[in-house]
C-alpha cells in the first residue's frame, strides 16, 4: 500500500501513542509469528531528553478528505548508557518495502551519534527471514545474539534459600552503594550506572538488589514485575568473586523471593555465547524461548552519513 508517510520523532510516548505502538506490535506479530523486540523500557536511557521514537504516520484520505494518521511502523531507541544504544523497530506488513525500515533505523542511529554514542545496535528476531537481510543492506555486522529464556513456574518449588547470602532490596537513599557495585560487576562508567539506578527505582514496576555474604558485597540484581510475571535484567558477581558459586546463589535467593509473590512467570535474556550463564540457567530449569540476533552498525565521522 502506498501512502504518504512522514516521520514524528519524540522523547516519549503519551498512552494514546502507546496504545497505537502496541497494537502495531501485535499485528507483526500475528503476520510474522515471532516477536519484533520491541520495548517500552526508554525511561531508563542516560539521556533522559533524547528522542528514544520514531513514528511513521500514513496519511489516509476517504473521498478525497482526510481520514486521519495510520500508524505504520515504529522504532525504538534502549541507551542505558552514554556509549551503547539498541534500535528495534516493525513496520506494519502491508507497508514493508517502502523504505520505512530504512528510515525509521537511520533516524535513531543519527540521534545516537549525535548524543556521542560510538556503538549502534540494530536488534531483530533471530529467526526473522528480513532481519539480517535489513541489517545487512544497512551495512552491519552480525556482533552478538542473545537468548531469551524463560522458568516455567512448576520449576520454583524445587529452589532453595542459599545459606550465607542475603538479598538487601535497594532504596532511593541507598542507590549509592547499588551503583558502584553494579559498575564493576558490568564494567560501566559510575555516571551512567548512577544514572540507571536512579531511574530505575523512579518506577515502581522495578527493583533493586544488593548481594551480601560473609565477604561482603558480591553482587547485584535486577528484577522488573508485570502483573504476577517477572524479568530479570541484571544478575552478576564482581568479577574477583566469580566462579565460586555466588551467581547461583544470587539466582536462589531471587527465586525464592519470587516464588513468595506468587510469580506465575520468571524471564531473562543471556549472550548466546555465554556458556557458564547458560549451564546456570539450564541447571534451574529455564529454557530457550527465542533469540536475538545484535547488529553493529558502522558509525561515520558525521551523523548526516549514518545510513
Amino acid at each position: 500500500m502506498c501512502l504518504p508517510v512522514g516521520l514524528e520523532d519524540l522523547v516519549s510516548l503519551s498512552p494514546e501513542e502507546r496504545g497505537e505502538v502496541e497494537e502495531l506490535i501485535a499485528e507483526c506479530k500475528s503476520a510474522d509469528g515471532f516477536d519484533p523486540c520491541m520495548h517500552f523500557d526508554t525511561h531508563l536511557n542516560a539521556e533522559a531528553g533524547m528522542p528514544a521514537w520514531r513514528l511513521a504516520w500514513a496519511e489516509s484520505s476517504v473521498g478525497g478528505s482526510s481520514g486521519g494518521r495510520i500508524l505504520v511502523g515504529a522504532a525504538c531507541v534502549f541507551a542505558p548508557t552514554r556509549s551503547e544504544g539498541e534500535i528495534s523497530a516493525c513496520v506494519s506488513p502491508v507497508f514493508r518495502r517502502q523504505g520505512i525500515f530504512k528510515s525509521l533505523y537511520g533516524g535513531l542511529a543519527r540521534t545516537l551519534s549525535r548524543a556521542g554514542v560510538t556503538s549502534v545496535m540494530i536488534v531483530c528476531e533471530g529467526t526473522s527471514p528480513f532481519g539480517s537481510a535489513i541489517a545487512e543492506r544497512l551495512g552491519a555486522a552480525l556482533d552478538h545474539g542473545e537468548y531469551r529464556m524463560r522458568l516455567p513456574a512448576d520449576r520454583l518449588s524445587g529452589v532453595s534459600a542459599p545459606e550465607g547470602l542475603r538479598l538487601l532490596s535497594v532504596t532511593p537513599g541507598a542507590s549509592g552503594e547499588f551503583a558502584a557495585i553494579s559498575a564493576r560487576v558490568f564494567g560501566e562508567p559510575l555516571r551512567d550506572a548512577t544514572d540507571f539506578a536512579g531511574a530505575t527505582l523512579a518506577d515502581p514496576s522495578r527493583e533493586l538488589f544488593v548481594a551480601r555474604a560473609t565477604e561482603g558485597a558480591v553482587g547485584v540484581a535486577a528484577i522488573a514485575r508485570q502483573g504476577d510475571a517477572y524479568e530479570f535484567f541484571g544478575l552478576g558477581v564482581l568479577s574477583e568473586l566469580r566462579r565460586r558459586g555466588l551467581g547461583g546463589a544470587i539466582l536462589d535467593a531471587c527465586l525464592v523471593v519470587l516464588r513468595k509473590r506468587g510469580a506465575s512467570a520468571i524471564s531473562l535474556e543471556v549472550d548466546a555465547k555465554n556458556g557458564p550463564a547458560l549451564a546456570l540457567y539450564r541447571s534451574r530449569g529455564f529454557v530457550e524461548e527465542s533469540r536475538a540476533d545484535y547488529w553493529l552498525l558502522p558509525v561515520p565521522g558525521k551523523p548526516e552519513d549514518i545510513i
